[in-house]
């Protein structure tokens, strides 16, 4: 695949190219007060300034039938390298929730804090008040390099020091150079959250150029052993390894991503492959020259089909090697051998750190923290912040790590946690443990259906058929997307359930608690009401054909979608393969 002309290029391409590296006429936008909303160029260009532009879905249709204007709102995100916040920082988020949001936040499967629901007007003083508490939302979206994702459990014996450096400096390294952010939104002034000093205003990226990444980048760093990250999801994860010789170094591995689309069949799932062994002082250049290959390599007239993964797919690794190699100077090694994966990784309940220092995983169904009547999870974390811990960190399961906590405040912790009606690890059943949903409606644009609000349901489903069954202690890794795109990353999950309308879904089964294998669709289109019928004869197959000690996901993979399929009621059997055809 060669570079698209500039007639070839998507209007995307066109847009950023004539933006004044991302400023476009935002600016202009931010000051006219008689509009509720930004103009789809300007929305665009927001992206990179870490706010996405939406409206409310649940009034969409209701609205526009009058002739009335939509609901327009923003979704703002933090990027926050591996999750991890200091007590100040984390306290500085929580403050402006009630003043400018809708009183919650949302933690994310990529390990950033999100606000929704916040409107035009207050986006210039939440994201000025943010970045004076050393929080920045630049480039936590948009077509750059995203947040980096770190494994986040700090286990006693576990030293996380080198993972948390190469994720600050990985987002340093590519965080845009465009004066943009800081002219909006800090009248001018540089903010040490967001980086190293800017370019002088007008200076081409040195890395993006003027038109930047054909589409988004993530890297994740996995600490060996521990995949909490999906670090097979990601455009590059590095895991961090000694060479064969001892040296320092890390391996690559490049070309997954998840997102896909219904309607065009070359889109899909992918996990990376393992490319190299890289010396530890050697790990910024290759990583450098990955961006600037899919910078120069990618798709930029399909954004949809503009990722590394295709890239990878369709040129092959030992191409992208190639053009590594030739990129910085000589060869690369070959990737050295890396330890099993643990399953089951959600880190949650109490956990030695050091010494007697713990931390707490606490769960947060949905990454949803609010306070509401008999459950204020919100505001429990903060009191265990002031009073105990030192810092939180966010896991790639949309949970929270409140860490630095000494073994005397234990007791104290779990005090002000039941006060404020916040359960108990134990108190949770098997399901819930391993259950990711995204946002879905009635927020998100890209939804095509409901993920976060039907959760408790399907919850209560699963958990019913598995009681039936004599199979509560099984644990199954769902995960519930209310689209294709995948960002509770259901494709490598046990049990994938992915909308395809707002009230019709597809499942997919056979991944790897571990996250090293992708699952397979074996329905398509099945009405979300009638998901029970499919998943009890799922768990009636494995109840009668899994091996002894034989987890859901493994033995799905081992017996194969097309005999699960055949197995299926005659209703879901028909409904498969033909969805969108």
């Amino acid at each position: 695949m060669t570079m698209p002309t500039t007639a070839e290029a998507s209007p995307a391409e066109a847009l950023k190219a004539t933006s004044a590296n991302l400023r476009g006429a935002i600016g202009e936008e931010l000051t006219a007060g008689e509009d509720s909303h930004f103009s789809p160029e300007a929305a665009s260009l927001l992206k990179f300034h870490g706010v996405y532009q939406q409206d409310d879905r649940d009034l969409r249709r209701e609205l526009t039938r009058a002739g009335e204007p939509l609901e327009y709102s923003c979704m703002v995100r933090c990027s926050v390298p591996g999750g991890r916040l200091r007590r100040e920082q984390w306290l500085a988020i929580d403050r402006l929730c009630d003043e400018v949001a809708d009183g919650s936040l949302r933690l994310t499967s990529r390990q950033g804090v999100q606000y929704h629901f916040v409107h035009k007007g207050d986006l210039h003083r939440l994201l000025n008040r943010l970045n004076r508490g050393l929080v920045t939302t630049y480039a936590a979206c948009g077509d750059v390099v995203r947040n980096v994702m770190v494994t986040s459990a700090p286990h006693a014996g576990r030293d996380l020091a080198q993972l948390d450096s190469l994720a600050r400096s990985l987002a340093n390294r590519f965080r845009p150079r465009s004066e943009a952010y800081w002219d909006l939104w800090l009248d001018g002034e540089h903010a040490v959250s967001a980086g190293p000093a800017p370019e002088d205003p007008g200076v081409t990226e040195p890395v993006y150029g003027d038109t930047y990444l054909p589409r988004k980048f993530k890297f994740g760093v996995a600490l060996p052993g521990d995949n909490s990250i999906d670090v097979y999801s990601q455009d590059c994860g590095i895991v961090p390894i000694a060479g064969l010789d001892g040296t320092p170094g890390a391996v690559f591995i490049v070309g997954g991503g998840l997102g896909r689309s219904h309607k065009d069949p070359t889109t899909f799932p992918r996990l990376g492959d393992h490319l190299a062994w890289v010396p530890e002082e050697d790990i910024g250049e290759v990583a450098e020259a990955l961006v600037t290959l899919f910078r120069d390599f990618g798709d930029r007239s399909d954004r949809s089909h503009a990722r590394l993964k295709y890239v990878v797919e369709e040129r092959g690794v030992e191409w992208v090697r190639a053009e590594l190699e030739r990129r910085v100077g000589h060869a690369l090694a070959d990737p050295v051998e890396l330890p099993p994966w643990g399953a089951h990784r959600d880190h949650l309940g109490w956990h030695r750190q050091d010494g007697d220092t713990w931390f707490l995983g606490l769960p947060v169904p949905s990454g949803r923290l609010d306070d509401r009547p008999g459950r204020r999870r919100r505001s429990a974390i903060r009191a265990v912040l002031e009073r105990h811990a030192e810092e939180v960190r966010i896991t790639p399961h949309d949970n929270l790590l409140l860490c630095g906590i000494p073994g005397s405040a234990r007791r104290d912790v779990e005090s002000i946690l039941g006060a404020h009606g916040v359960p108990r690890v134990e108190q949770l059943r098997v399901i819930e443990r391993s259950t990711m949903a995204c946002p879905a409606l009635p927020t998100c644009g890209q939804a095509l259906g409901e993920a976060e609000r039907v959760l408790p349901q399907l919850l209560d489903t699963i958990d019913s058929l598995l009681a039936e069954r004599e199979l509560g202690d099984l644990r199954i890794e769902t995960r519930i997307t209310g689209c294709p795109n995948g960002c509770a990353r259901p494709y490598v999950a046990e049990l994938g359930i992915v909308a395809r309308t707002k009230s019709n879904y597809d499942i997919w089964v056979g991944g790897s608690p571990a996250g090293t294998r992708l699952a397979e669709p074996v329905v398509e289109n099945v009405p979300f009401a009638r998901l029970a019928e499919v998943l009890a004869v799922l768990l009636d197959l494995y109840r009668d054909g899994a091996a002894r000690a034989e987890g859901f996901g493994d033995w799905a993979d081992r017996v194969g979608a097309p005999v699960l399929r055949a197995a299926l009621p005659s209703f879901a059997r028909n409904r498969a393969g033909k969805a969108d055809r």
